[in-house]
């Protein structure tokens, strides 16, 4: 009775601690390391994500080539995350995807400081549906440019469009608000998606609110 007691509790802790501790995979701390030997929060945002380590790669070893290498093995490395849980816990999708992202987000071994979740988020959306992950990443564009356009409308400036790396770097707002929006689309179009991805985006949300904030000073 006792061994079932402990596998029922097993069967309830399992979805949470092994994509909590799948999450805390450090992809762009470890790549950026090996790249360059410096600490991937010490340059650019701090942040250890993808973006991040393009940026610090970049910085460090003055080779575009390198530093978009860099960029993709932890982009990879980071939707791998999300995919795997979502895959080893087909039945607690939306347990999985939280804990995953907030590993990802607040590694324990890390003093829980870690990335933003927005790749680990796309692993998950892969996972369920490639298409999907179009239609968010075109919302997600799409609100960014136009977050951009209002910005310099109400600076009362002339409206440039700045390198896509830019905006899909700096521009916070706009990529939030398309986070937010690109529920819509998912909603209606694939309906057991929309919960982890709710989920998802709400830490992501979360994550990105010194961001914001630094933004929302500078307009």
């Amino acid at each position: 009775m006792a061994l079932i007691q402990l596998f029922a509790h097993m069967s309830i802790i399992n979805p949470i601690l092994i994509p909590y501790l799948i999450g805390c995979f450090p992809s762009a701390l470890i790549i950026v390391y090996l790249f360059t030997g410096k600490d991937v929060r010490s340059g650019g945002s701090g942040n250890m994500g993808a973006l991040n380590t393009l940026r610090t790669v970049r910085k460090e070893k003055k080779s575009p080539a390198l530093a978009l290498l860099a960029f993709l093995i932890v982009a990879v490395l980071d939707f791998g995350k999300g995919a795997l849980a979502v895959n080893l816990f087909k039945d607690s999708p939306v347990l999985a995807t939280f804990f995953v992202i907030l590993g990802h987000n607040y590694p324990i071994f890390l003093k829980f400081y870690g990335g933003r979740g927005a790749a680990t988020l796309m692993g998950i959306i892969l996972y369920y549906q490639p298409s999907m992950l179009f239609v968010w990443l075109f919302t997600l564009v799409v609100f960014m440019y136009l977050t951009e356009i209002i910005i310099f409308t109400v600076k009362k400036s002339k409206v440039r469009f700045a390198s896509f790396f830019h905006i899909i770097s700096e521009q916070i707002l706009g990529r939030l608000i398309g986070e937010i929006f690109a529920l819509i689309p998912i909603y209606f179009l694939n309906r057991q998606l929309f919960l982890p991805v709710l989920v998802g985006t709400t830490l992501v949300l979360i994550r990105h609110h010194d961001r914001l904030q630094k933004q929302l000073k500078s307009i």
